[in-house]
């Protein structure tokens, strides 16, 4: 069976969040940066990555090139979906 997301072993936490395994590569001076920051914060390499992330998305996502580009996103499906779609489908969603 080809190892993908779906047959990846998944950890429980206490609070019953679900946590998938990921393959991430790393240039090996920043990993050696992420485990020396570990060490200090005396946490782990994996919840330094996760808050890192969660804070970088956290704050992108309140800049106004997000919000541009997130409406422009949308947009772009919105005109996909309406190619696949008869015209009566189609109007019907635009209004």
């Amino acid at each position: 069976m080809p190892d993908t997301q779906q047959n990846r072993p998944t950890v429980r936490t206490k609070d019953k969040e679900r946590h998938v395994v990921v393959s991430v590569r790393f240039p090996e001076r920043l990993l050696q940066k992420v485990n020396a920051f570990a060490a200090v914060k005396d946490a782990t390499a994996n919840a330094v990555i996760r808050e890192a992330v969660e804070e970088h998305i956290r704050t992108q996502v309140r800049t106004p090139e997000f919000q541009e580009a997130s409406r422009a996103h949308i947009q772009r499906a919105q005109e996909q979906v309406a190619a696949v779609l008869d015209d009566e489908e189609a109007a019907a969603i635009a209004s």
